[in-house]
């Protein structure tokens, strides 16, 4: 063209008569035998109109467009309209000629690949972004006929929703098929009426993956859409001035919003943004923490499987400790939380417990002490692992509290005498577990509790506060249920004496009433109640004759030790249920609340964005300093009345919703303020 190589084809060129060279018309053809002025291209397009054509473009202006077009058609700096005059070539070749001629026909992949290509450069361009992006649409419609990969919502806005998702969701209605997982996730992502939260952008994969489970598992094949009776209509606006707006009716209905199916999509969504919340916003506070135990314990049961390279030290433990045909073991308690990187390093907090037992549960393994059931912080010591083959209770109930109660202060009295048979653990277990009436996680949970005391250097302060708002009546009562616990065997030896004796005393009763409480219980205390009918003396022989082998004999008790009367211990013991109903009444008293503080003054605050008043007060603050102190920081949110940690999660969610970005980010020293993301919430 004039001595000019002009690549890549997709061109109309052509002399044009005078007839056809008018305004709004073949304005995209390039007509070789038109004036160039090659010694002052207008690059800068000073010279072009709003609404181009080649015919009637000055001839520095037709340099500048020939010369781009040698150039490849990438220069970033292009003026726009020439990129534009390029692209009504596009325009007339897949909605003119690709209508009649098969050969234009098949050009419309090349020209969608072309309108991608010119959108990765000039897409910046509002205007050229809005043609060419419902162009595109328009092009993979005509292509594909709702056949083919489901549109990516990466490449797409919901507004418009892509042609494509409308057609292919259509197809699906019309012909009675499931619409399969990939085409969903791709209908609720661009579905109009449903909006995914933060997960969704902070965490994509996880976010996916869990849609594609969670959608398997409540949908199997998929969910069938009934079609209705309104059709899917293509239609475009041409940026050409040559061109008229085009329109297509296809038979394929249009249920992109019908009621049912999108309200079963939206549930689905909310469920996985809900579940993976608390691992969103630990990933939002810590990025470098994706991988790590803490962040895995956070994930919805789902997305945990045990061959993650994160579990490989924990789960390797576990085999371990706790075999096969092993329902419970014993371990070191170090040897777990040595494992775990803790919040603030050399301190193992709640928060690290709490996150290490969650962790253990997707497992399907508890663990003995559990904080979360009322257990003390500790990071090492014997612990107990169990298996869970029972739901598990999510706090400790007041039965489930008194149990544990009545459990430590069997274990005390029963290991007074360093001799705690299994029979006698086993009755114990079992006696409190029925009288109690626990569920059966609770009874799984209170076998490895036990085991766990018994592993323990038992401690009579442990029970004193937990005792502590007994009234006499009461605490009278759990003295002698103490008392019956430790002559469960029928024998009490001296040692189960002196620990009773100690227990009374932290029950304000009188240790010398032991005694009398175990005289209670003997054999020889009591007498039998009168005859009311005939006596047998001497009852009939009616066995084989014979000598009969004489049972072995019953092992002594220790020296000093005391012999009760099984029936009456038993009688006892069967008040458990009494014992653990008054403690139960006792642990479950709320406190009293505080008066309120009186109301401070109400001062208008020019709230940011979807901020309450106090956390855009905060956001101003901070936005004073590039940096804070982490010590400055908590000195802000103690005078504002905020949790630290809640805080930033308040704050950097709002940034991330205005700008993709969070406006204060620890760098371990300090918190340094992100001037976009402060910059775009108080703009």
């Amino acid at each position: 063209m004039a001595g000019r190589s002009l690549p890549g084809g997709m061109l109309y060129i052509g002399k044009l008569s005078r007839g056809d060279a008018v305004p709004a018309r073949n304005v995209e053809v390039i007509d070789p035998t038109l004036p160039i002025d090659w010694r002052k291209p207008d690059f800068a397009g000073r010279d072009m109109d709003y609404w181009p054509a080649y015919h009637s473009i000055t001839p520095r202006s037709r340099a500048a467009y020939l010369l781009w077009l040698e150039g490849g058609r990438w220069a970033p700096d292009a003026y726009i309209g020439y990129v534009f005059l390029y692209f009504y070539g596009l325009e007339r070749r897949a909605l003119v000629d690709a209508q009649q001629d098969p050969a234009a026909r098949a050009d419309l992949p090349r020209i969608l690949g072309e309108v991608v290509r010119l959108l990765t450069v000039y897409g910046d361009n509002s205007s050229f972004r809005q043609y060419a992006t419902e162009f595109q649409q328009v092009l993979r419609a005509l292509i594909t006929r709702g056949e083919g990969p489901a549109p990516d919502p990466v490449e797409h806005d919901k507004w418009p929703s892509p042609l494509t998702l409308r057609v292919g969701i259509g197809r699906f209605a019309a012909e009675g098929r499931p619409v399969p997982v990939d085409w969903a996730w791709s209908w609720a992502m661009l579905h109009p009426e449903i909006y995914a939260r933060t997960p969704a952008t902070r965490c994509p994969n996880e976010f996916r993956a869990l849609f594609a489970t969670r959608y398997r598992a409540r949908h199997a094949d998929g969910i069938k859409v009934r079609p209705l009776k309104s059709r899917v209509d293509l239609s475009y606006r041409p940026a050409s001035g040559g061109l008229r707006t085009t329109s297509w009716h296809l038979d394929v209905p249009d249920v992109l919003t019908a009621a049912a199916p999108t309200k079963a999509l939206k549930a689905l969504i909310e469920s996985c943004t809900d579940d993976l919340d608390a691992y969103s916003r630990l990933i939002g506070r810590q990025p470098e923490a994706a991988g790590t135990l803490p962040a895995l314990a956070l994930l919805p049961d789902e997305l945990f499987t045990g061959d993650l390279d994160g579990l490989r030290p924990v789960r390797d433990l576990v085999d371990r400790t706790l075999p096969d045909d092993a329902s419970q073991a014993r371990f070191e308690l170090a040897d777990l939380t040595s494992l775990w990187p803790s919040r603030t390093p050399g301190k193992f907090a709640k928060a690290d417990a709490v996150g290490l037992a969650q962790l253990l549960d997707k497992f399907g393994i508890g663990i003995e002490p559990d904080v979360r059931m009322g257990a003390p912080v500790q990071s090492t010591g014997p612990a107990v692992l169990f298996r869970v083959t029972a739901a598990q209770p999510a706090t400790a109930t007041p039965e489930y509290t008194a149990a544990t109660t009545l459990l430590h202060l069997a274990a005390v009295v029963s290991t007074a005498d360093d001799d705690v048979s299994a029979a006698e653990r086993d009755h114990l277990v079992s006696h409190l577990e029925s009288s109690l009436h626990l569920t059966p996680g609770e009874r799984i949970r209170l076998t490895a509790h036990l085991d766990w005391l018994l592993a323990s250097k038992l401690k009579l302060t442990g029970l004193t506060k937990r005792l502590g708002g007994l009234t006499d009546a009461q605490r009278a009562h759990v003295a002698e249920f103490a008392t019956a616990i430790a002559a469960v065997d029928g024998v009490v030896s001296p040692g189960e004496v002196d620990t009773l004796r100690k227990i009374y005393k932290l029950l304000g009763q009188e240790p010398d009433s032991v005694y009398t409480e175990l005289h209670a219980l003997t054999a020889a205390s009591t007498r039998p109640a009168p005859a009311t009918e005939p006596v047998v003396v001497v009852p009939a022989d009616t066995g084989p004759t014979g000598y009969l082998i004489p049972p072995p004999p019953k092992p002594e008790p220790p020296v000093g030790a005391v012999r009760l009367d099984p029936a009456l211990v038993e009688a006892k013991m069967r008040e458990s249920a009494a014992v653990a109903a008054l403690l139960a009444d006792v642990f479950d008293d709320e406190p009293e609340e505080a008066a309120p503080p009186p109301p401070a003054p109400v001062v208008a605050v020019d709230l940011v964005g979807s901020l309450d008043a106090t956390h855009s007060t905060l956001l101003r603050e901070l936005a004073t300093r590039p940096s804070w102190s982490r010590a400055d920081f908590d000195a802000l949110c103690a005078k504002a009345g905020l949790l630290p940690e809640g805080a930033l999660d308040v704050l950097n969610e709002a940034a991330v919703e205005a700008a993709d970005e969070p406006v204060v980010e620890d760098d371990d020293t300090q918190l340094v303020i992100n001037d976009y993301a402060m910059g775009e919430l108080l703009a």
